[in-house]
């Protein structure tokens, strides 16, 4: 269990850095002052200054920020002389946010989801690189990975598992056990699994996916990969990143169609991720991380305020009218949006907590 906590500290802490990383070069090369750097929210736990900006972290490590000045309205009367002093003077130097051109702001804005992009490839590049790329999988009925929320995952089967039998009927073969399970839906299989040494029993029962028409219990066989030379790995790294970026975009906007929250999934479904990936090799680690820094680069560039891309929607109004929204008319929007999100991330938790331990 505190494996399974410190893994997911690192792992999240390491989505967020990238993604902040992002607006923080992008705003310094565009000469934008940036007030703070930090890695986390609430009370700050460590703080150092260095130059004009603060880098932080704080308690709570489920996102994190880039304060740039003149990214939100200020209030003057809410702030102390030195940070008005501050302020004032920024402005006067044209190194404000709101006062660069919406081609910059566009950059710094989209920067973020841009480095989770970019981190998904180097860490697939990664995974071809060590391991080699997939060319094949395996017709063995062993379980290469095995999905949370899913069927096999609730039932405690995990990546390594053997197949051995269904109902005590023999398993050949990958192809003969999935035969097995798609014929089967909503009923109450038990498989007899061979891992490591021992040999276990499991109570599995497959859930009718609509759209495939049969039943299912989220695993896929292992991978057969051979490692290839450096541009075939580049160049696989970057077909498969095209590839999930689609897949999760896809995967959005069914949940939006459908108008459905059962596929979300928050920080408790992360961790069991990342906790189970931890445990079944380096490669599962740097999969899952491409594909969460993926999900999190596409969450952020959603339309909706307080997000990056609801952010990038107010820009794109100014380039289309000639003129800006006023900044506190924006800032309000956000501040709406942003409590929603709230709302939305507590909403979250709560059904990744019932549905991990209920």
């Amino acid at each position: 269990m505190l494996t399974t906590i410190v893994v997911f500290i690192i792992f999240l802490g390491v989505l967020i850095f990238v993604h902040e990383l992002g607006h923080f070069i992008m705003a310094k090369k565009s000469d934008i002052r940036v007030e703070e750097f930090a890695l986390g929210f609430g009370p700050k736990l460590i703080s150092q200054k260095r130059g004009e900006t603060v880098f932080s972290i704080r308690a709570i490590p489920l996102g994190g920020f880039c304060n740039m000045v003149g990214e939100m309205p200020v209030d003057k009367e809410e702030l102390s002389e030195e940070e008005v002093r501050l302020y004032e003077e920024t402005v006067e130097q044209g190194r404000a946010f709101h006062q660069k051109s919406p081609g910059k702001r566009l950059l710094v804005l989209a920067m973020g989801a841009i480095m989770n992009f970019l981190l998904a490839l180097v860490a697939f590049v990664l995974i071809f690189g060590i391991y080699g790329l997939p060319v094949d999988y395996s017709r063995e009925a062993v379980i290469g990975q095995a999905y949370p929320n899913h069927p096999a995952a609730e039932a405690e089967l995990r990546a390594g598992d053997r197949i051995l039998a269904i109902d005590g009927q023999s398993v050949e073969s990958w192809d003969e056990m999935v035969s097995f399970i798609h014929e089967n839906p909503d009923e109450t299989l038990e498989f007899t699994v061979q891992r490591n040494d021992s040999e276990m029993a499991f109570n599995v029962t497959p859930r009718y996916d609509e759209n495939a028409g049969h039943g299912i219990i989220g695993i896929e066989p292992d991978i057969i990969r051979e490692r290839m030379g450096p541009i075939a790995t580049i160049q696989g790294a970057v077909v498969q990143t095209g590839y999930v970026i689609r897949m999760i975009f896809n995967g959005f906007v069914q949940i939006f169609a459908q108008r459905s929250t059962e596929d979300l999934g928050g920080p408790v479904m992360i961790a069991s991720i990342v906790g189970e990936a931890a445990r079944t090799g380096f490669d599962d680690v740097l999969n899952w991380l491409a594909i969460i820094s993926i999900n999190l680069g596409i969450l952020n560039l959603l339309p909706f305020p307080a997000l990056d891309g609801g952010r990038i929607v107010f820009v794109f109004i100014e380039m289309i009218m000639g003129k800006p929204v006023p900044q506190e008319k924006e800032g309000f929007i956000h501040m709406i949006g942003f409590f929603l999100l709230i709302l939305l991330m507590v909403f979250v938790i709560y059904q990744d907590i019932i549905t991990s331990f209920f």
